[in-house]
Formats: structure tokens, sequence, C-alpha cells
């Protein structure tokens, strides 16, 4: 399977789902509103497991690509 070359796999959350948008979203200069890096991925849902901790972006992405493997109905664009 080939993920949707518009799939969110690094800007959404692989432990809440939850998606960043606009100035929440991570570039390669990472996030200026949160002053994270490239590579850091950190989810502010407050109800995340996660929230507000620090994941490598690109493990991040991987579960989320992994995830698409047993869930193929949500590898479209967001």
């Amino acid at each position: 399977m080939i993920a949707n070359r518009f799939y969110p796999s690094s800007q959404r959350c692989a432990a809440c789902g939850n998606v960043k948008k606009d100035d929440e979203k991570i570039t390669l200069s990472g996030n200026k509103k949160h002053g994270t890096k490239h590579n850091e991925y950190v989810c502010y849902n407050k109800k995340c497991p996660n929230y507000n901790k620090v994941v490598d972006r690109d493990m991040n992405a991987m579960m989320n690509l992994t995830f698409l493997i047993d869930h193929p109905r949500y590898n479209k664009a967001l």
C-alpha cells in the first residue's frame, strides 16, 4: 500500500489522532509559535496521553503510516 501524498503523517499525533493545522503545523524550521524544532512532535491536545511531551517527529510519522496498514480508510488528505 502507498500512502496518499497529502496524508498528514508528520502532522498527526499517533497517540490521539489530533492533526496540527495553521500556526500549529511543524515546518522544516520547526514551529515558531511553540519554539519546537523540525524533528520534534508535541501534541497540545490536553486529553492525549502524550500531551506536551516531545516525541521524535519521524517516529510519530512512522507510527501513523503503520496505522494505515490496518486502517486504509484513513489514507486521505485532510
